[in-house]
């Protein structure tokens, strides 16, 4: 799976990046190289905000909301949100760091770009699971079933 396949819109054009290196062949080649392993991380920044997500979603809608006081407040449901796509922020970060090596200056600029992109993916993955959780009688939670559609 290439870089640009689903965080294309967050990230400049694989040629417009190169284009900034064309005039030095050592740092074209770094270049290339970083893209490409950007590229060969992809799947695993993808895994991090779909875990993350669903985790959060499962503590939510499960121990968080056994405590008392806890079942009605759509307040809490938001917070949660929000430290989910901030711990996706981070880990996404801080892995894309260690994995994805290179000389070149851009490469925290990159990953902080996919690191970006992944909060708000989580975002989208932790709302659709919620979304699931809510109308799906058979799950058992203490939370309020605020998404519930109908009745």
């Amino acid at each position: 799976m290439k870089i640009v396949d689903i965080y294309g819109w967050g990230l400049p054009k694989q040629a417009d990046f190169l284009n900034h290196f064309k005039n030095n062949d050592t740092l074209y080649n770094q270049a290339r190289a970083l893209w490409s392993k950007l590229g060969s991380c992809t799947v695993w920044f993808i895994v991090i905000f779909v875990v993350i997500a669903l985790v959060f979603v499962i503590i939510y809608y499960g121990p968080y909301n056994n405590k008392p006081g806890r079942h009605y407040k759509v307040k809490h449901w938001l917070i949660w949100m929000l430290i989910t796509a901030a711990v996706t922020f981070v880990i996404t970060m801080v892995l894309g760091l260690v994995m994805v090596k290179s000389p070149l200056s851009a490469r925290i600029c990159l990953i902080l770009r996919v690191s970006g992109i992944n909060f708000f993916y989580s975002i989208g993955v932790y709302f659709i699971a919620a979304l699931l959780v809510c109308n799906m009688p058979f799950l058992k939670t203490n939370a309020y079933r605020f998404l519930k559609i109908g009745k």
